[in-house]
């Protein structure tokens, strides 16, 4: 962590590549007694971007029987490409009430706004505060609903693909926006804590529909074509390919 250095440097307010080298170096090494690693770093947004960088590799092929755990308040001070190589785990989620008293107190004014902040933000306070304070957050929200969720006709995917090909820098912000639309989609459809139906009336008709009648199997679609899609685009297949055959996949999945 931060002012902790594994190695001698002379920064203390964040984490250098250096200490991501000799972390790497060091569990690369085999222990005396048994063969397992934990890392955990601390304050994981302190990371320099070089730093995260040089750590992408080993979370991406860590050594056998290494493990890591990075803890940071709002996944979004990561790289998305460090978020990626990990499962996040929320500690606490707070309450859609809470955080649009939250969002009162910073002195906004846009209910409507807020109130799709505090649903989006599936409880982190730090989320919804990002969303409101970024136009162009509303602009790619919209771009991705009406292109992705909107699309009914099989002629229109190859004029929406063409659109996305050259974004590379926003697939993974695309696959993680869908991501968190589909959890909700799945809390709403199970009964599951933390649902709320009220935002529905923002969706497709054809999605609404889907909620009403999906079941555990139906997400599972959803949440594997969502995954292949991330895959292969880390692995640089073609983008518009990807993004195509995702569209083809939401599109079977609710049967239209």
């Amino acid at each position: 962590r931060k002012g902790e250095p594994l190695v001698p440097t002379d920064t203390k307010n964040n984490i250098p590549v250096s200490d991501i080298n000799e972390m790497i170096r060091r569990v690369s090494l085999q222990g005396y007694e048994g063969n397992r690693h934990v890392v955990i770093i601390r304050h994981a947004e302190d990371m320099r971007p070089d730093a995260q960088n040089k750590l992408l590799k080993t979370l991406e092929e860590p050594p056998e029987g290494t493990f890591f755990l990075l803890t940071c308040p709002e996944t979004d001070l990561l790289l998305p490409t460090i978020v990626s190589r990990c499962r996040p785990l929320m500690l606490h989620r707070r309450g859609t009430d809470e955080i649009l008293q939250m969002l009162e107190e910073h002195g906004f004014e846009d209910r409507e706004r807020m109130t799709v902040a505090a649903e989006e933000s599936d409880g982190a306070i730090g989320q919804a505060l990002n969303m409101m304070e970024d136009e162009t957050y509303w602009t790619f929200r919209e771009q991705v609903r009406k292109d992705f969720l909107a699309c009914v006709r099989r002629s229109d995917v190859i004029q929406i693909s063409s659109r996305w090909k050259e974004r590379k820098d926003d697939a993974l912000r695309l696959f993680a926006m869908l991501g968190n639309l589909f959890s909700r989609m799945m809390r709403i459809s199970l009964n599951l804590p933390g649902a709320s139906s009220d935002w529905i009336r923002d969706l497709p008709e054809k999605w609404q529909a889907f909620i009403r009648r999906a079941n555990g199997k139906d997400y599972i679609q959803l949440f594997d074509a969502l995954s292949l899609a991330r895959q292969r685009t880390l692995n640089q297949v073609n983008l518009q390919t990807v993004i195509e055959q995702l569209i083809f996949s939401l599109m079977e999945a609710v049967d239209l």
